[in-house]
Order: C-alpha cells, then sequence, then structure tokens
C-alpha cells in the first residue's frame, strides 16, 4: 500500500529556483572543469548527470535491509517508468495536451482521460501489509516512515511573507527506515537545513537581480518576447508571463468554477484517518482523493474553451523558449561563479558556520 508520505522541501525564492534549476555541483567547463557554484561552495551535493533510477534503486534496497533487521518483510519498490525518463518531446506532448495544467486538471481528474504515471502500478508489499493485524499495521508504517512525533520533529514552521500564511516544511531525509536510507545514500548536505535556506536567501536574491540585469539575459528575452508576439502574445519576459498570463489563466479558472476543493476527510477524526489509511488499497485511497469534480455543463464547455487558449499558450512559450534555455543556462552559470569569486571569503566562512567548523 501506497500511502502519504512527508516530503523534503526546500523554500526557495524565484531567484533560488533559478540556482537549482541550473546549478547543482557545478556546471562543466569547456576544458572538462566545474564551475563553482552557491551550492558547490556552501558543500551541497554534486546533482549533475545523476542516474535517479538507480539512486532511487539503491534507497529501496537500503530501506528493505532496514526493515527486515526490524522484523518486517519489505520488498523494494520499483517506481513506473514515466517517473524518470521524461524528454523535451514529452513535455511538449504535455503541453499540447495539458497545457500548463490548470482546467486539465479539473475537467479530467479521476477520469480515464487523466494521464497518471502510477496508473495501474502496485505497491508489492500490499499484499503482505494486509496480512497484518491493524496493530502490526500502525507499528509497520512507524518504521518504514517514522512515529507521528519523530515526524514533526523535523517539521520547521515557515510564514508566507506575503499571505501571512502559516505553514510546516520538512528538512533532512526523513525518519524512520525511509529516512535513514536516503540519508545513507545520499550522505549529508548542508543545504538541507532551515539555516541554510535563511542564511542563503539575500545571495539567491541579489544574484537573480544581476541575472535579469544581465545585458546578455535582456537580448535574449527580447527575442522571446519578439517570438511571442509572432504567436500573437504581448509579454516582456518569460518571468512577465508566469507572472500575468498564468496568473490570468488560473483567476479565469477560479472564476469559471469557484471552490471546488473540499477536504475528503473533513468531520473525520485523526483515528478514522489512521484506520482509513492503514487498512485501505491504494485503489481506494485513490478513489477518495482523486474523484472527478462534478462540474455543470456551462462550466465544463467555459472549462474545456480556456484549456484550449491554455495549450496554445504553453506551446508558444515552450516554442519560443527551447532554442534560448541552453544560452540562459551558459550565461547563469558563468554569471553565479563571477558571483561566487566576488563572495567567496564570506560564503565560505558562512559554510563552515553552518556546518558547525568554524
Amino acid at each position: 500500500m501506497r500511502t502519504p508520505s512527508l516530503v523534503t522541501a526546500s523554500v526557495l525564492g524565484i531567484s533560488a529556483l533559478l540556482l537549482s534549476a541550473c546549478s547543482g555541483g557545478g556546471e562543466t567547463t569547456d576544458d572538462g572543469g566545474k564551475r563553482l557554484t552557491l551550492s558547490s561552495i556552501m558543500g551541497g551535493r554534486d546533482w549533475d548527470n545523476v542516474d535517479w533510477q538507480d539512486v532511487e534503486r539503491r534507497v529501496q534496497e537500503a530501506i528493505a535491509e532496514c526493515m527486515r533487521a526490524e522484523g518486517w518483510e519489505y520488498i523494494p519498490v520499483e517506481q513506473p517508468d514515466g517517473v524518470y525518463e521524461y524528454t523535451p518531446e514529452d513535455e511538449l506532448a504535455n503541453y499540447k495536451k495539458q497545457g500548463f495544467g490548470i482546467a486539465y486538471w479539473t475537467l479530467y481528474q479521476g477520469t480515464e482521460e487523466f494521464d497518471d504515471p502510477w496508473a495501474g502500478w502496485t505497491d508489492p508489499n500490499t499484499e503482505y501489509v494486509n496480512s497484518l493485524t491493524e496493530a502490526e499495521v500502525t507499528a509497520y508504517y512507524e518504521t518504514l516512515y517514522g512515529t507521528q512525533a519523530e515526524q514533526e520533529a523535523l517539521q520547521v514552521r515557515e510564514v508566507d511573507p506575503e499571505t501571512g500564511e502559516e505553514y510546516y516544511v520538512q528538512y533532512g531525509w526523513g525518519a524512520g527506515c525511509q529516512g535513514k536510507a536516503y540519508q545513507e545514500v545520499y550522505g549529508d548536505d548542508p543545504t538541507q537545513t532551515p539555516e541554510y535556506q535563511e542564511a542563503m536567501m539575500q545571495y539567491w536574491d541579489e544574484l537573480g537581480e544581476r541575472y535579469n540585469s544581465d545585458p546578455r539575459i535582456v537580448e535574449l528575452e527580447k527575442k522571446w518576447a519578439q517570438c511571442m508576439k509572432k504567436a500573437g502574445y504581448e509579454y516582456e519576459s518569460q518571468e512577465d508571463l508566469w507572472n500575468r498570463g498564468y496568473q490570468a489563466i488560473q483567476e479565469r479558472h477560479d472564476a469559471i468554477a469557484p471552490n471546488l476543493y473540499s477536504d475528503p476527510c473533513e468531520g473525520w477524526t485523526d483515528e478514522e484517518i489512521n484506520t482509513f489509511f492503514e487498512t485501505s488499497t491504494q485503489e481506494e485511497i485513490d478513489a477518495l482523493f482523486n474523484k472527478p469534480y462534478d462540474l455543470t455543463p456551462e462550466q465544463r464547455s467555459a472549462l474545456e474553451e480556456l484549456l484550449q487558449e491554455e495549450i496554445a499558450l504553453a506551446v508558444a512559450q515552450f516554442e519560443c523558449s527551447k532554442p534560448l534555455n541552453e544560452q540562459m543556462s551558459e550565461i547563469y552559470a558563468d554569471i553565479e561563479e563571477k558571483f561566487v569569486l566576488e563572495h567567496e571569503d564570506e560564503l565560505r566562512t558562512l559554510a563552515a558556520q553552518l556546518s558547525g567548523t568554524k
């Protein structure tokens, strides 16, 4: 049985998203060397050219070993190929069918039309879990994912500076055998801490400003805007598209079908929720959380029209962005390395402080 589990996350600004997209252990230079990046100088892991399927395979084997040591059976889980294999051609095909996913999700969630890489997938441990008593199931998942107290100990309360809304973010690799397995395979990474995120925000912001104001990027953004104009869209930059175009589609969607979401577990006690996840099959869990939305014919017609507009915009931005992405990535790597060299002494001092080796 596959149950929801806490996922490692980081609180990142726009410039940090650029960082995570464009840098890891260091971009490769023409002479085969590695460019300096903020992550590399701060002790982050090298994520270049990683075989993620092999990494997950090693994680699953480590989980199985840990679970067996605790007295449980556990078969390493193989995720669907679609989780790992995703080419630019796949991305374009996805845009042509789903647009940005806003209207599509509402129209087709819980139906046969909805693309789900997990469709038809079954957890090889389901049969074993179903053979356990209720108390054993609880103990099994506490061993696998950690107890609720162990999970909560890894969470940090964050506040959205714009809305004031509170939410919790989990740092580190998690608890239980799963957490131990990720720790074993991935190792220590000082960038996966709230202290690191807070300390680096000012650097990400400054780096993002330098990137956006660089004459080379400004020129490429102009080329992108010209391409989009030929396709019938007026946006100054890719960021402008996401800020205005994407948001406009979301607002139109919400106006057509407001207040769609309702908590499927609303009114349930904690005990009832835990019992449901511990005793239900994956199909039953999916059926609860992936129900089709109850749309009127008018809402469905309006959303289908919106979807076609969304698809057209998504495809246009993909086709205009694709020829420029490699150039922008190389420019970002160049800007980042110069930025790192400029701040090298203070960054190394900060890295030592965060790792406790000051």
